[in-house]
């Protein structure tokens, strides 16, 4: 019986571990991990008290978490909590229907090995029913993205789980009390379980929803704005166009009289001449400066070199794309808007010599690399990732991640550089060639 309560907790740590993508995925760092949580959770509740055991555990599962996934302190904390929430209401609810179905209490239930051992398989059976529910019905893969990288409702999510562990503690100990009727104490027991779990389902569908919600709010403003940027690069080039027009109407006049001055031997007044038609096209015709090969990556870089000369930050970009990397114009606005969205709130707090942005382009056979360098005053690191600075962090934040994002689902890397001593902050884009 013994070697089934340790089955089920292997299968159990196994099924979660496996829904995450591991930043080591040799089989070995898997068997640490299961062996970590394993080697805690039994002693734990072999020796310790029970309401110490469960956060013991909680704890056990958050350092196997860190040991193989790339996270934050909070999605670490998130995945622990749950883990350990779904097992622990998920046994209070099976140990519970054994007490009414024996007509005995709790504390008989479990104080009998084989109930034991048989409820905690059940509990683990029902977890991950629970669990498979949670990702197939309620928060689909698609969606939970949204909720693990939106830190105001994952923390929570978070918050409800320990509410609900503490409260669920709290109730197991009414079995050490005698004066409590236990049939009583069963219907609450299992009440409360159950109520707890469709509370945390209907918890996990609105923070998904409302973090999907900001989200697409975040990314119908940047395809507002990007709009915009386009609006106002057709208009310069259209302004370009009017001009080039203008003066291309008197031009064939303007070299007819060129030809007759010259073959007139009248040099002097062909050289005032042509000093004049220097000096028409300087003024009227409008200088069109192209940033880039692709219409919409330059109306891009077109809006923001005005902005930078509007603040007084020095821009420079020359960014070729090749016509063999599969990106679409989403792609376009999704990194390069938010590339230099970024830099350009990063030199507004450079108070020190003339802020810079300087975007260049390289290649080979295989790949595209775009890189982007520009000035910054500070940075905030939290877990080993950029923090953003704005007190509003509902909106802010995505920038860097919707790069990553987008880059990485293009087969691409994204390469962070950070010179604290020039205050130099450089993000190198690959993007794959297709094969010919």
């Amino acid at each position: 019986m013994q070697l089934l309560g340790l089955a089920s907790l292997i299968i159990y740590d196994v099924f979660v571990l496996l829904y995450f993508t591991p930043k080591r995925s040799h089989w070995l760092f898997y068997l640490a991990a299961v062996a970590i949580n394993i080697g805690i959770a039994i002693p734990s509740y072999l020796l310790l008290d029970h309401r110490f055991a469960v956060y013991l555990i909680m704890g056990s599962i958050m350092l196997a978490f860190h040991l193989l996934f790339y996270g934050n302190w909070l999605q670490i904390l998130y995945a622990g909590s749950l883990y350990m929430f779904s097992l622990y209401s998920s046994r209070g609810i099976i140990f519970s229907i054994y007490a009414f179905v024996l007509h005995t209490s709790i504390k008989d239930v479990l104080q009998q090995e084989t109930y034991y051992i048989t409820i905690f398989a059940l509990a683990v059976l029902l977890s991950i029913l629970f669990s498979l529910f949670i990702r197939k019905v309620i928060v689909p893969d698609t969606s939970a993205r949204h909720l693990l990288y939106n830190k105001e409702q994952l923390r929570f999510v978070v918050v409800y789980l320990f509410i609900q562990l503490v409260f669920l503690t709290l109730i197991n100990d009414g079995r050490f009390h005698d004066e409590i009727r236990q049939s009583w104490l069963s219907s609450l027991y299992l009440i409360s379980c159950i109520i707890s779990k469709l509370w945390l389902l209907f918890v996990l569908y609105h923070t998904t929803k409302v973090s999907e919600l900001l989200e697409y709010e975040l990314h119908t403003r940047q395809l507002q704005e990007q709009l915009s940027r386009q609006m106002r690069h057709y208009q310069s080039y259209r302004k370009f166009t009017e001009s080039y027009r203008a003066f291309r109407h008197d031009y064939k006049s303007m070299m007819t009289s060129m030809k007759t001055l010259l073959y007139s031997q009248e040099y002097e007044k062909a050289a005032r001449m042509l000093d004049d038609i220097h000096d028409t096209m300087q003024r009227d015709v409008l200088v069109h400066k192209a940033y880039s090969n692709n219409v919409l990556l330059d109306a891009i870089l077109q809006d923001a070199a005005n902005t930078c000369e509007e603040k007084s930050i020095r821009f420079s970009a020359v960014a070729h794309l090749p016509e063999n990397i599969s990106i679409t114009d989403l792609d376009i606005v999704r990194i390069f808007s938010n590339v230099i969205n970024n830099a350009i709130e990063a030199c507004n707090k450079v108070s020190g010599p003339e802020p810079f942005i300087e975007i260049t382009s390289s290649g080979n056979p295989d790949w595209a690399t775009i890189e982007v360098s520009n000035s910054f005053n500070e940075l905030l690191w939290k877990d080993g990732e950029l923090e953003t600075t704005k007190e509003s962090k509902d909106f802010h934040g995505f920038g860097l991640r919707i790069i990553k994002e987008t880059i990485e689902g293009l087969g691409g890397l994204i390469f962070i550089e950070a010179d604290q001593e020039k205050r130099i902050f450089k993000i190198k884009l690959c993007i794959p060639k297709a094969s010919p």
